[in-house]
């Protein structure tokens, strides 16, 4: 009796004593959670038995985490490419930063980089982790050395299987993962059995010993799961100086650009649709293009609301019907629902839709019931799943456009200096300008010269005149006009003459460029609409984006020395002030 009751406390005592999946990686499974969630194909549950022996756990704070890696300690950084929609598949990846001076050779075994710290330059790579000296004469199945996962599993043998020296342990929903890998890991999984919300994904890494593996790393991530379309909306428009305050231009088209967030592609396959509302009375505007435009004819307060629609194809599974007395039945037409194993709901259009001419007659019978299953061969399930955005955008008055409508040539005196004097004459549409900016560049339009701004004095009409002195030579001009909401820009080429006193030959000729043109439409969206900076245009052959960029508040102080000869006058009307 007594040796009985020894066997069963000693029975006891292991089973007690046993280590699980889910007391060592206890980040994948929710606070509270009983058992595993649905499950996901590949992976197994985490009840299952750990092989300590194999693979010491150790817990956050343990003492020999100090001293797991030679010449410091390894970080595991983990990523992923949340959220995911429910039913496509979400990627994480994991990457092992080693201590300084350590790499990851091409045999997969951990070097000192030459020329690194002390590590001499003229000597070979020296080990920190040499695996290749005791597995290159191993056999496949005939390795001396421990080479299965922590649940007994045997270690796949694909090709460079010998190179992959890591061990990577995933754990998420109640279930874990086993691979083998060198210093990065890639793993995705299909969020179908997933449920929809905030997730927690953990992974410990082991270096592969001789006898046991030795944990290196640890890492645990956030990762979301939605049952609705991940997307984001950009907001552009020409001449809007700043799109991240929301307030744009009347009577200029305002560009709304959806972005899908779909990194595995599966929504590749489906039917998406767009449902706008401007907010202004104009009406639902449906398209299935995700780029699209609108304009404000009127001053005010907008919101904006956006609804995405996918018709995801999804498999169709019998419908049957409830038994029923079918004496007499009268056929009818209708169209059914039925529940997928997603949970969503798959709709079978009826029989008067042309997409899918599905026919759903009950059949007639007499004095009896009757069970009918019907099928649907032809394609036609959908899953739906949707999307909503809703912004609120401020319109107002801006500059439209902005035109060189004359240049002058002005005559000097002979005591005066030798540059030669252009007036600039501009017209612009929409609200009056506040500012405007003369930058003077190389006739390539790629080196700037000068560049002067000023306040644009009150004024009934948007009619002013600039004048800038030149040296002998081409310049390309670009002209910008703006007000709080605005920035406007127009450019143009100058060729000024070469000659002495009064006799210089100054030649000022509106060239019109088309690509000058381009350019500088692209600047005046792209550059100023964010950050309020000023660039002058780029030639097109300027591969290295060269360019100046600088603060209207800092143009005249920081940039360029202002002379007063360089300075623009403002013409109200005919009167140059």
């Amino acid at each position: 009796m007594l040796v009985k009751l020894l066997v069963v406390l000693c029975l006891v005592l292991g089973i007690e004593a046993g280590k699980r999946f889910q007391d060592v990686m206890q980040f994948g499974r929710k606070p509270g959670s009983k058992g595993h969630s649905n499950h996901i194909n590949g992976w197994s549950p985490d009840t299952n038995t750990w092989d300590e022996t194999l693979y010491p756990a150790w817990k956050s704070g343990d003492a020999r985490w100090e001293n797991c890696w030679r010449g410091g300690k390894v970080v595991a950084l983990l990523t992923s490419d949340s959220p995911a929609l429910i039913g496509s598949n979400v990627t994480f990846a994991v990457m092992l930063q080693f201590p300084r001076c350590q790499k990851e050779n091409d045999d997969g075994d951990i070097v000192y980089a030459r020329g690194c710290g002390n590590v001499s330059s003229s000597v070979s790579d020296q080990y920190v982790y040499n695996w290749t000296k005791w597995i290159d004469f191993c056999n496949e199945g005939n390795c001396s050395f421990a080479s299965h996962f922590p649940d007994g599993r045997p270690f796949p043998h694909h090709p460079q299987w010998r190179r992959h020296n890591f061990i990577y342990i995933f754990s998420t929903q109640g279930q874990y993962y086993q691979s083998i890998g060198r210093s990065s890991a890639v793993l995705s999984i299909n969020t179908t059995n997933i449920t929809a919300g905030t997730q927690m994904i953990e992974v410990t890494v082991f270096r592969r010993g001789y006898r046991k593996h030795y944990p290196v790393a640890k890492a645990s991530s956030i990762y979301v799961v939605t049952d609705q379309i991940p997307f984001y909306v950009k907001l552009s428009q020409k001449n809007d100086k700043n799109a991240s305050d929301s307030i744009f231009i009347k009577d200029s088209p305002i560009t709304f650009d959806i972005r899908i967030h779909d990194p595995s592609k599966y929504l590749n396959k489906s039917k998406l649709t767009y449902d706008w509302d401007y907010g202004d009375g104009s009406g639902s505007f449906v398209s299935n293009n995700p780029v699209t435009s609108h304009n404000y004819t009127s001053l005010g307060n907008f919101s904006v609301n956006l609804t995405i629609k996918a018709a995801i194809p999804g498999p169709c599974k019998p419908v049957t019907s409830t038994p029923i007395p079918t004496t007499h039945l009268p056929t009818t037409t209708k169209s059914f629902t039925t529940t997928n194993s997603t949970g969503n709901s798959t709709e079978m259009p009826p029989f008067e839709t042309e997409t899918f001419p599905l026919t759903t007659e009950m059949p007639t019978t007499t004095t009896r019931h009757t069970t009918t299953q019907y099928t649907t061969p032809i394609p036609g399930c959908f899953i739906h799943r949707y999307g909503y955005y809703n912004t609120k955008i401020t319109v107002v008055d801006g500059i439209l456009e902005v035109n060189i409508i004359e240049m002058t040539t002005i005559q000097v005196s002979t005591s005066q200096t030798g540059n030669s004097l252009i007036d600039f004459v501009v017209t612009c549409q929409g609200s009056l300008p506040t500012d405007a900016c003369t930058i003077v560049s190389d006739a390539g339009c790629m080196i700037p010269q000068d560049m002067v701004c000023d306040n644009v004095p009150s004024s009934d009409q948007c009619l002013l005149t600039l004048r800038r002195a030149f040296e002998p030579g081409s310049y390309c001009v670009n002209i910008t006009l703006s007000d709080g909401a605005s920035l406007a820009l127009t450019s143009t080429l100058v060729s000024i003459g070469a000659g002495s006193g009064s006799q210089q030959s100054v030649s000022a000729v509106l060239i019109p460029l088309a690509l000058v043109a381009v350019l500088a439409v692209v600047i005046g969206i792209t550059l100023y609409k964010k950050y309020k900076v000023y660039k002058p245009i780029a030639n097109a052959s300027d591969q290295s984006g060269q360019g100046l960029t600088v603060y209207f508040s800092q143009i005249k102080d920081v940039i360029f020395k202002r002379n007063n000869e360089h300075d623009p006058l403002l013409k109200s009307k005919a009167a140059i002030i």
